[in-house]
């Protein structure tokens, strides 16, 4: 009888250590980019597998894949136009497309679409895979 209580808890431990290794792994943490981020924001799924980080000061952006769930996080940077309020213009996406932990940036010193206006609303879009699953879409007025 002892036998049989001792080889059912170290069954119930190993199928417990089996699940707690696996949702660690898909819940595994990745570390923000280095520098300081005015704005943070991530997709609305359960894992919040991509995470968005916004540096104002030189208009950094910077895309991270936070969960292992097999999509990848994209963001859609857009400027509020000056002639029709409300109205916001697509200045470009970035797709982190390398899997969990894998980021992709972009910045003023880039030039071109990537220098934002100054004293204007910026929209941002954060989704997962093509079709904007747990999409959300945040503002911020570029002040500096």
């Amino acid at each position: 009888m002892r036998n049989k209580i001792a080889a059912l808890a170290a069954t119930t431990v190993f199928v417990a250590g089996g699940t707690l290794m696996t949702a660690t792994s898909a819940w595994a943490s990745v570390d923000p980019p280095s520098g300081g981020w005015d704005h943070t924001w991530t997709t609305t799924d359960g894992n919040k597998g991509g995470t968005v980080y916004i540096e104002e000061n030189g208009d950094r952006v910077s895309l991270c894949d936070t969960a292992a769930d097999g999509y990848s996080p994209r963001v859609q940077i857009a400027n509020e136009e000056g002639s029709v309020p409300g109205a916001y213009d697509i200045r470009y996406t970035l797709t982190a497309s390398g899997g969990l932990g894998s980021c992709v940036s972009a910045g003023a010193s880039q030039g071109g679409v990537y220098n934002l206006p100054e004293s204007t609303s910026i929209g941002v879009t954060i989704w997962l895979g093509p079709d904007y699953k747990y999409s959300s879409i945040h503002y911020y007025l570029n002040d500096h």
